[in-house]
């Protein structure tokens, strides 16, 4: 009597709360799922991501290229005294020849994205001429230095730098053909969703209306007080046992016979009522 109810016939035993979580999370998951292999979310992460590596890339390259800098001025400046204009003047040869790269970087970086190819033969050379430039004034800079001895770490690192500068800006054109391939991938897959086609028009199978009867024309509004006195006769028509007549009509109105038909043919439409204005 105070027991639990017992399941009806044809009920399984409910779900425990383990079970109902579990199965809110595999839901989720799908849905998860079918999200994040979507191909149009596929091809905008990899857009992103070459957008993230690239800027990466111009950070480490500004980086490197200051360091150059100073081994380009230590080449041209030399042992002048500061007060030279020629001393100053050293300082913008480097950041003019980083500048003339940086734009010819980014330009390829920009035709790339959109799938161009920028293998030309005269930006290959200007890259290699100022990158060439560059490592030669550092080289020089660290063998024969203006100030104090030679250092090997100087030598070194005045050597490395600009060769990773030059194996950088080979490589981010790479990055850039890869991770546009990425994209197109992702955007090969997507279904075609042509627009759907007009839909055709469907004969029509409703009945033709008939004629209208002679005489029948569409319903017209009265003046207030020809309607009331139209009423008033149609009421005492019915109180006498009889259909209202246009003579009737005609009596109380004055309208004449062919508007006094139209007005009881549109009696008979309105149970009755005319139309009032």
């Amino acid at each position: 009597m105070f027991g639990k109810p017992k399941s009806t016939a044809g009920e399984g035993p409910a779900p425990s709360r383990r079970v109902r979580v579990l199965a809110e999370q595999l839901d989720e998951a799908r849905a998860v799922h079918r999200l994040s292999t979507n191909p149009l979310l596929e091809a905008v992460t990899a857009d992103r991501f070459r957008v993230s590596v690239t800027r990466t890339m111009w950070v480490f390259l500004a980086v490197g290229l200051g360091f150059t800098t100073t081994g380009v001025h230590d080449f041209l400046a030399g042992d002048r005294p500061v007060t030279d204009p020629l001393w100053w003047g050293a300082w913008l040869a480097e950041p003019a020849l980083a500048g003339i790269l940086v734009t010819l970087l980014r330009w390829e970086a920009a035709m790339l994205s959109h799938s161009i190819a920028t293998d030309a033969t005269p930006v290959r050379y200007l890259k290699r001429l100022l990158l060439g430039a560059t490592l030669v004034a550092n080289v020089w800079a660290g063998l024969a230095p203006a100030h104090g001895g030679v250092s090997k770490g100087m030598v070194f690192f005045h050597l490395v730098i600009p060769l990773v500068v030059f194996l950088l800006a080979e490589v981010m054109p790479i990055i850039q053909q890869t991770c546009t391939r990425v994209r197109e991938q992702a955007l090969a897959t997507v279904p075609d969703t042509p627009a759907p086609a007009p839909a055709a028009s469907a004969p029509s199978t409703s009945a033709p209306e008939p004629a209208s009867a002679p005489g029948r024309a569409p319903s017209f509004k009265l003046p207030l007080d020809i309607a009331a006195r139209i009423d008033a006769a149609a009421t005492a028509a019915r109180d006498e046992g009889r259909d209202l007549t246009t003579d009737d009509i005609r009596r109380v109105s004055r309208l004449p016979e062919p508007m006094a038909a139209r007005v009881l043919a549109d009696l008979t439409g309105h149970n009755g009522h005319p139309v009032t204005a």
